[in-house]
């Protein structure tokens, strides 16, 4: 259900096309929920017929006879993602592929290991960076779907829209760094294994 309720808050900041709506959340959910644009416009029809949304057809150009469709919330919508802002999330079970695969790295050759835990290491590199670069949009009031969001809000709700969303890309930006230090972690116990290894096959 997360991806409808990311949908339904996005257009809390005013009514969007699909298409407007699939941009804005690449730029935004994207980045703690992936959801493909099939995937989003399947979840829109499905909003659609809850009654959560509305929609309407706007002529796609001036001459064209083509059109479009514009979202907005409805009542019913907006008490959906007040109702799920409300509710207590148990945490997730884990299930982490790159520690299930490292619990059994017994199995493969030391350069395979190592090419994991740098493989591991570059992604979330990445991802820090790309988080941190988000965090100054986010702070400075930069990103498109935040000016949106600020300019149907209430004057006084601002500081409190804008932090909220800080602290959430702030958690993955630790998160980040803390897997960029396990893969280092990784690719230093290789070396240390490499060498015991050796040691242990040396002449005496």
């Amino acid at each position: 259900m997360s991806l409808s309720h990311a949908l339904l808050a996005l257009l809390d900041a005013g009514e969007m096309t699909g298409y407007e709506l699939a941009k804005q959340f690449d730029q935004s959910a994207d980045r703690v929920w992936h959801a493909t644009h099939p995937q989003i416009y399947t979840e829109l029809r499905r909003l659609e017929s809850a009654g959560l949304v509305t929609a309407r057809e706007l002529p796609r150009g001036p001459k064209a006879k083509a059109v479009k469709r514009a979202y907005a919330l409805t009542e019913a919508g907006s008490a959906e993602l007040l109702r799920w802002v409300a509710e207590i999330e148990p945490p997730q079970r884990v299930r982490d592929v790159a520690c299930l695969k490292a619990t059994y790295f017994e199995y493969a050759d030391p350069g395979t290991v190592r090419r994991q835990f740098e493989s591991h290491r570059d992604h979330f590199r990445e991802q820090q960076q790309r988080w941190e670069r988000h965090v100054e949009q986010l702070r400075t009031r930069r990103t498109e779907l935040l000016s949106r969001r600020l300019a149907v809000a209430p004057q006084e709700d601002h500081e409190t829209i804008v932090a909220y969303k800080v602290h959430a890309y702030q958690g993955l930006v630790e998160r980040a760094r803390t897997e960029v230090a396990w893969a280092e972690r990784g690719l230093a116990l290789v070396d240390e294994l490499e060498a015991q290894r050796r040691s242990r096959r040396a002449p005496r």
